[in-house]
């Protein structure tokens, strides 16, 4: 039988007031006479848009590495999840290989599967985490950017940030409609010719002065994935569908509230283990079903007041992931249910710019293991929850003409408890500092030289602590060796100290070139206290233990490059990582990478046309003395928008992986997808 979480075990009565208190609270700051700024809104007015203050923030610090990817990157990419849209990035790989199903995103050398990585919807933090499985729910057609901060940043936004974030921001009404425009729609179809894939989508949204809203819904269903060397890659079929509600409600310029509710759910065959290449013994042929849904109510106020700029949320997730084992007929399920509450206000004082937050969340992990088939061979069911509060604060200070100095200091306290009925286990708390500070001289009025400090850590996960029962069994003659989990609430959290350089050159506009600029970064990240699975074979045990620091350097240069009607990128990356203690190399750390893009506009007709070649290296540089082979990757973009009698159609055209290579990106085991000829058609009305 499966276990059924019920929802008011996390969202009992006591927390829903604490967080609806909290949010209210706030405003009883906001003078009243502030408040009254403004009762109605001009009818002509735009609605403001939700101003996503940290990330914000973080792109104005010269000291942070901050990419965008926009919306018409996103329908030129037509990705079948977020790491499709990010992989180009200087540092970003993707771990897992070839099946959607294990993906997870590396920046820097650190891992989301891990929970090194933050993941944001909307600013709501995607906690859910379960080993080699991914987490990245979300479908990019819900997307309207995706912003990766490379680096730690746990000053701004808490636990797991020593990797970095990966923030998405959904799409509204807004994004849609013409200024003309009060209601409209859209259809779009897609064919993948990789994996036979069918993508259907579509929406209907509107406004009128006060009310924007949008209703969005998509369904995609795959077969496997073709590999460059003319095989199929078994059991990389999926079927999605999905949806998402949302209403902004916009009663003055000063005043906006968002009610926003996300469902998606995905069906695919796989190893347990689906970033290993077949299924086997140790790893089952699984059905799996993942479920993940989203509430969320957002409130912003931004009176015309330079103290004032305020924006508040509170939200509630719930992952679920079902797992039927076809062989022995067994159930597992696993679920984690996040209920959040986030404050952010932006402030002004001359020409000083202060941000302050609060972040508490409540996460409450249940999982069930069905052992009918082999009784006491398999992992223990767990009950655990965890709390967690952080405040923070950041300044920015003009120390001269030509100096600025950010600082910023952030205090979190987290607990985690064992909360199975039977368990004798300890509960675990603790509290972290994590301080920051860039300085940056702006040599001229286009160089800028920063020098940064950043301090981040990574709080245990349940998982880590509490995990249970038995790992993994070896048949040894007549008998078993049975390798059992041994908790740990005793582990440290993770820690960074990341020192960085960087260098910004905006180009005036010359000959050939109408804006650009050179973004060049060198940095080394200190971690420690990594937290690793400890498997004691002779002990037959297998546990969680703070073993080893890391040393992570690594080099980023980017270069923009925008004339007429051409856009130009090239970026290049490399890093490496090691053990402090032995001189080992660690294992995620990217090859070495090499981007260039080029895109244009043509003038005449309303097309675009762009090409990508990213250029992998070997990676040699392996604990276990593997060499991952380099290889090189072209893709083809093209966008078309007739006017006229097929005005409100656009047709997307992308060609990936055009030579048909076969690869398999470091640290996978198995091969990523051959080449996939994508077309989309929408029409809006």
């Amino acid at each position: 039988m499966l276990v059924k979480t019920d929802v008011s075990e996390v969202l009992t009565p006591s927390t829903i007031k604490l967080a609806i208190g909290a949010a209210l609270g706030t405003l009883a700051f906001v003078p009243s006479a502030l408040a009254e700024t403004q009762n109605t809104a001009d009818s002509s007015s735009d609605v403001i848009a939700v101003y996503a203050s940290r990330i914000d923030a973080q792109k104005a610090n010269g000291a942070a590495a901050v990419s965008t990817v926009s919306l018409e990157e996103i329908e030129k990419r037509q990705g079948t999840s977020v790491a499709d849209l990010i992989s180009h990035l200087p540092n970003v790989s993707i771990a897992g290989g070839g099946r959607d199903e294990s993906q997870a995103i590396v920046i820097r050398g650190l891992s989301s599967d891990n929970g090194r990585v933050i993941q944001l919807i909307d600013g709501a933090r995607q906690n859910f985490s379960l080993g080699h499985r991914s987490s990245l729910f979300i479908d990019p057609e819900l997307l309207k950017t995706v912003d990766v901060v490379r680096g730690p940043a746990s000053t701004v936004w808490g636990s797991g940030a020593i990797g970095g974030v990966v923030a998405q921001s959904t799409k509204s009404a807004y994004d849609f409609l013409d200024a003309d425009q009060d209601i409209g729609g859209y259809l779009k179809q897609g064919f993948h010719s990789n994996d036979n894939a069918s993508r259907t989508s579509g929406a209907v949204f509107g406004r009128t002065d006060t009310i924007d809203w949008l209703v969005q819904s998509y369904y995609h269903d795959a077969d496997d994935n073709q590999l460059g060397n003319g095989k199929t890659l078994s059991y990389s079929a999926s079927r999605e569908k999905g949806g998402l509600a949302k209403v902004t409600y916009t009663p003055s310029l000063v005043h906006q509230w968002t009610f926003s509710a996300r469902q998606g759910d995905r069906d695919a065959m796989s190893p347990s283990n689906p970033s290993v290449q077949d299924p086997s013994s140790n790893y089952p042929l699984v059905y799996r079903q993942t479920q993940d849904q989203s509430l969320a109510v957002a409130y912003q106020y931004t009176p015309m007041n330079d103290w004032i700029d305020l924006s508040s949320r509170v939200y509630w997730n719930d992952t679920q992931m079902k797992e039927y084992r076809l062989v022995t007929d067994e159930h597992d399920d696993n679920q984690m249910q996040t209920l959040g509450l986030s404050l952010t206000n932006r402030a002004h004082f001359n020409d000083i710019e202060f941000i302050a937050g609060f972040d508490g969340y409540l996460d409450h992990y249940q999982t069930q293991r069905d052992d009918k088939s082999a009784p006491g061979e398999r992992p223990e069911g767990q009950d655990a929850k965890a709390r967690s509060i952080g405040v923070f604060g950041q300044l920015e200070i003009p120390l001269a003409e030509s100096w600025q100095w950010t600082a910023g200091l952030r205090f979190d306290d987290y607990k985690n408890e064992d909360t199975r009925a039977t368990s004798t286990i300890e509960d675990a708390s603790d509290s972290q500092w994590s301080p920051s500070t860039a300085l940056t001289w702006n040599v001229t009025e286009q160089l800028a030289l920063t020098a940064s400090y950043q301090e981040a850590f990574r709080a245990p996960s349940l998982e880590e602590m509490y995990a249970s029962g038995s790992h993994f069994v070896v048949p040894m003659g007549p008998s078993k060796l049975i390798n059992r989990f041994v908790p740990n609430p005793n582990l440290k959290p993770e820690h960074s100290a990341n020192k960085e350089l960087a260098l910004t050159y905006q180009f005036a506009p010359m000959a050939y070139l109408d804006s650009g600029y050179i973004d060049a970064r060198v940095f080394r990240n200190d971690v420690e206290d990594f937290i690793e699975m400890n498997v004691d074979f002779m002990g037959a045990t297998t546990t969680r233990q703070n073993v080893s620091n890391a040393k992570l350097e690594g080099v980023e240069l980017s270069f923009h490059h925008e004339y007429g009607q051409f856009k130009n990128d090239l970026s290049y990356s490399q890093m490496e990582g090691k053990d402090k203690a032995d001189g080992r190399y660690l294992e995620q750390i990217p090859a070495h990478k090499l981007v260039a893009e080029t895109d244009y506009r043509l003038a005449t007709l309303p097309v675009n046309l762009g090409a990508r070649v990213s250029h992998y290296a070997d990676q040699n540089e392996n604990p276990d003395q593997k060499t991952y082979d380099g290889y090189t990757l072209w893709d083809l973009y093209a966008s078309y928008s007739p006017k006229g009698a097929w005005d409100g159609v656009k047709f997307d055209l992308a060609i990936e992986n055009l030579t048909d290579e076969y690869y398999t990106t470091a640290w996978s085991e198995v091969a990523s997808p051959g080449r996939d000829i994508k077309l989309n058609v929408r029409y809006q009305f």
